[in-house]
């Protein structure tokens, strides 16, 4: 599957490198267009949208091999034979599973907040929220964030979040660019281990101090494996660090992707 992608080309130079970012579970290309036009200075940047998620298509097959897959097609229909590839959570999970089985498209990678660990999933009360509103029948937005709200404790950052994946339909109604039933299913393979051999990619993890998901065993784990690794930690920063503080995430990239 070719994923759908929105494109910013180099403002720079014509000749500038590929710069892949994949966002994670839940997410889309969207998340991404403010740094996004900040790569664009340096890169012809690609914000990819991943298989049941945002504009790209559905699919019942949710896996990380089927996702590292469908970026190397991406890469061939668009003539990009190498790039630097920046993937947060699901997304960087991807990147990993990508170094692995073509390590030879990859020029360099930069993994936010995930290691190759599996994870205890605990995404079940999000999906049960969203398995709970009918978006086909709801009279407004405001219908279903009511029911989103009332499932999750009227959150306020993650409320929002789930909204952005909310569209209407030309026919009527509104329906969820992600695949909400596929996506529940494949819970368990989301949070799994990506098994890693030796790599001499360059290589950057950067944590949130405030995010659970990368702990120092992780980053030697990830030491042992990426002959060539840097890593950061953004202080104040949870899982959602690229959004929570743009600026440094900015800087730590840039500066490696340079």
């Amino acid at each position: 599957m070719i994923p759908h992608a929105r494109h910013l080309p180099c403002t720079e130079q014509a000749n500038a490198p590929h710069l892949l970012v994949l966002h994670g579970l839940l997410g889309s290309s969207d998340n991404w267009q403010t740094l996004g036009k900040r790569y664009a200075l340096t890169h012809h940047v690609w914000m990819l949208d991943a298989r049941n998620h945002g504009r790209s298509g559905h699919d019942s097959v949710h896996t990380y091999e089927a996702m590292a897959q469908d970026v190397v097609e991406f890469m061939d229909a668009n003539g990009i034979a190498k790039a630097r590839l920046l993937g947060h959570s699901m997304g960087g999970k991807t990147v990993l599973q990508l170094s692995q089985t073509h390590p030879e498209r990859i020029d360099r990678l930069v993994v936010a907040d995930i290691a190759a660990r599996a994870y205890e999933p605990h995404h079940g009360p999000i999906f049960d929220a969203l398995m709970a509103t009918d978006p086909a029948t709801a009279a407004s937005r405001d219908a279903v964030e009511d029911t989103l709200k009332a499932r999750l404790d009227n959150d306020p950052v993650l409320v929002p979040f789930l909204m952005k994946g909310l569209h209407r339909q030309k026919e009527g109604g509104f329906a969820w660019r992600f695949n909400v039933p596929v996506l529940k299913d494949a819970l368990q393979r989301v949070v799994g281990h990506i098994d890693l051999g030796i790599n001499t990619l360059p290589a950057l993890f950067i944590r949130g101090s405030e995010s659970p998901y990368v702990s120092d065993d992780d980053l030697d784990e990830l030491e042992a494996h990426f002959l060539h690794m840097d890593h950061h930690t953004i202080s104040g920063a949870g899982h959602w660090l690229h959004a929570q503080e743009p600026e440094s995430f900015y800087d730590v990239t840039a500066d490696f992707l340079g």
